[in-house]
């Protein structure tokens, strides 16, 4: 009679453990998987603060930015990533004869950090610090043929804030936009981006 008491109770208890073993286990599954890194993309106009001196008037000072952002979100309204991308400074073309033609254009790519810290539900601000290398290309045609150069160089200190917002239309899906200037030391170049943005947290 011990022995059947002993071993009923040893079975109850086992089913009982495995009972709550099982609810914890739907419970969990219940939950929703945190996601505490995203990848983002985006491309947008652009617009050049001109400050050029020597054909000012030929600038360009409509281009574009494409902007490519790894995150780090662990959950609280601080994020922590790297960014890059390309973005179009400016574009000069220039005619002085009917036989000859002038193009240059820069651009910067930048390699920063980024620190961006959300407020109220949706809208966040960013800023950028780090180096940007800067691709200026040159085309010229005269009389005499036609000559193309690229030429790079390295802007060690540069810096962008944005102001954006982003909204989820899945659990890990994000789309938004965002104002972001950008600031490169080595020449003194400015410019003001709208950007939309697509992410994905995994």
């Amino acid at each position: 009679m011990k022995r059947a008491m002993l071993l009923g109770s040893v079975l109850l208890m086992v089913l009982a453990s495995t009972i709550a073993l099982h609810a914890q286990d739907l419970s969990n599954a219940a939950k929703p998987k945190k996601h505490r890194f995203g990848i983002y993309a985006g491309l947008g106009p652009n617009f050049y603060f001109n400050n050029l001196e020597v054909s000012k008037q030929y600038v360009r000072e409509f281009n574009f930015a494409f902007v490519t952002r790894f995150m780090w979100e662990p959950g609280h309204n601080l994020s922590l990533g790297l960014e890059t991308g390309y973005n179009g400074l400016y574009s000069i073309k220039e005619k002085p004869t009917v036989v000859s033609e002038a193009k240059i254009s820069n651009a910067a790519i930048p390699i920063q950090l980024v620190i961006s810290m959300k407020f109220l539900q949706d809208f966040y601000g960013s800023f950028t610090m780090g180096q940007s290398i800067l691709l200026n290309k040159v085309y010229t045609k005269t009389p005499l043929g036609e000559q193309r150069s690229t030429a790079t160089n390295l802007s060690l200190g540069d810096f962008g804030l944005a102001a954006g917002y982003k909204k989820s239309i899945s659990q890990r899906l994000y789309l938004g936009a965002e104002l972001k200037g950008f600031y490169s030391s080595k020449l003194d170049d400015k410019n003001l981006g709208l950007v939309f943005l697509t992410g994905y947290r995994f």
